[in-house]
């Protein structure tokens, strides 16, 4: 009793001298950064649970270009940044270690939050919109970034700024590449720096249970700047930014047009499966849908350019095929069928009627957890940030919501095993119902899609017709490129 007492005392000793030391800090504006490079065991504990949460989120992470990943030399991911905070926990995820990121300086105004931050190994950089004094800071910023690239410890710095949520790069940023040159200056040019472009790629920025994939690009040696750096140190930033960006695009699906990006955006889900069989990968899982949508836009980019009236043609085409789809809530890939079996589909309903139980009791023991972010979004203005949310929410409400659970059936069943087979049947059954729900839906608009082709034959042939010259359209680009060589389909 005596060992734990002390012990108790030790850790309300040691949070109160880290909580003052904090408060220092935050005054001198390090925000108690100053061991931020050094390994934490709190901060390992937390990546892994938040880690294995991550994957639980989606239904397929795949990583690509591990072999990029430098060796026992220090690094900075440039990623693209669409998808808030989801970003940054893709990194996370795919890289080994424990990372430090750097994020603007507004965010760490409140104490409490810059603690919490500098915990998850964040950093502050400072803008002149943050006050020109305030710039000052940056030096002591940057003395720390050099120790964190001399350990070797990883970085993460958004080339864009901020967070868009089209499927395009954005111009950006010089200040990746003032960080990374300043450093190497700063170690005579022997850190042997990389910086690593990361392509995120989300099958769907805001629903549960979709694919991801995460590419790692060919390293860049910031090396080889020095000798332009010492010349002209803007023109090796504007340089080092260039390459970066080119290596990003290089890995990343990359929609230049402004102008056509909604009807090049809506032919992915349009000519993708006719494109994959023109190119040999019938099966479309999703690296090979990325592979697939790069190509379409470089098809479609190209085409843009040199045919302007007929990708006016298209684009106004594709836009009525969007209002339809709109109006009548369908997905474009129902239209891949003309109908669609109901033999098929009605032997699929004893299914729904014996699991419906296990779909009603998985939902009621999930509902709470699962339905609340939607609730917090509603007024989340930004959607960029409503997967963040979701999955930032899970965190905390699942784990906790099962506990309650627990605590409740326990007043009514004594038996241990009684209760870890319920506990252990709440995520079981959750995902479980998700999956019936998922099926059921697709199952019901095929059903509502083969009443609209009996009963509004006139408008579903209109509608088809539109989407046989889209094909056809797209078929006729595709041709002019020496490889796509498409076969007549409808």
């Amino acid at each position: 009793m005596v060992d734990l007492c002390y012990g108790g005392i030790k850790v309300f000793v040691d949070c109160f001298v880290r909580f003052k030391f904090y408060q220092n800090e935050l005054q001198t504006g390090m925000t108690g950064q100053r061991n931020i490079e050094k390994w934490d065991p709190g901060y390992e504990l937390l990546k892994r649970y938040v880690s294995l949460n991550y994957r639980l989120y989606y239904r397929c992470i795949y990583v690509r270009g591990r072999e990029n990943l430098p060796k026992n030399a220090p690094v900075i991911f440039a990623p693209n940044h669409q998808n808030a905070l989801m970003d940054a926990l893709a990194v996370v995820y795919a890289v080994p270690g424990q990372l430090v990121f750097l994020a603007r300086a507004d965010i760490f105004r409140k104490k409490l939050i810059a603690r919490v931050l500098t915990f998850l190994k964040i950093m502050p950089v400072y803008r002149i919109r943050d006050g020109y004094n305030s710039l000052q800071n940056n030096e002591q910023v940057l003395k720390k970034v050099s120790d964190v690239l001399y350990v070797k410890r990883p970085l993460v710095i958004f080339p864009e700024g901020n967070h868009g949520h089209q499927r395009k790069l954005r111009p950006l940023k010089k200040g990746i590449c003032r960080m990374a040159l300043q450093a190497e200056d700063r170690n005579n040019f022997n850190l042997g720096l990389n910086i690593v472009p990361v392509a995120l790629d989300y099958e769907n920025y805001y629903k549960f249970h979709k694919s991801l994939t995460i590419h790692f690009g060919t390293p860049i040696s910031v090396d080889t700047y020095q000798a332009l750096y010492r010349k002209n140190p803007s023109k090796a930033y504007n340089s080092l930014k260039e390459d970066i960006a080119s290596g990003l695009k290089e890995v990343m699906l990359h929609i230049e047009s402004q102008e056509y990006y909604e009807m090049i955006d809506l032919l992915r889900e349009i000519y993708r499966h006719r494109l994959g069989r023109i190119m040999g990968m019938p099966d479309l899982k999703y690296p090979a849908r990325l592979k697939i949508d790069r190509e379409l836009g470089e098809i479609c980019e190209g085409q843009i350019q040199d045919n302007p009236e007929e990708a006016e043609a298209l684009n106004r085409k594709v836009k009525a095929f969007q209002k339809y789809l709109t109006r009548l809530n369908f997905y474009p890939w129902l239209f891949d069928r003309e109908r669609y079996a109901e033999a098929a589909l009605l032997a699929k309903l004893p299914f729904f009627v014996l699991f419906f139980p296990l779909f009603l009791y998985g939902l009621i023991n999930n509902a709470l957890p699962f339905f609340l972010p939607g609730l917090v979004n509603q007024n989340v203005k930004d959607p960029q940030f409503h997967s963040s949310i979701r999955n930032g929410m899970a965190l905390i409400t699942f784990p906790l919501f099962y506990l309650l659970q627990l605590i409740v059936f326990s007043q009514f069943f004594e038996t241990w095993w009684l209760r870890m087979l319920y506990i252990i049947s709440l995520p079981l059954t959750g995902y479980i119902a998700y999956q019936y729900y998922r099926l059921f839906k697709k199952w019901w608009v095929k059903w509502r899609y083969n009443l609209f082709t009996k009963f509004r034959p006139g408008q579903f042939n209109r509608i088809r017709e539109l989407r046989k010259e889209i094909l056809h359209a797209v078929d006729r680009w595709a041709s002019r490129k020496e490889h796509c060589l498409p076969r007549s389909e409808n």
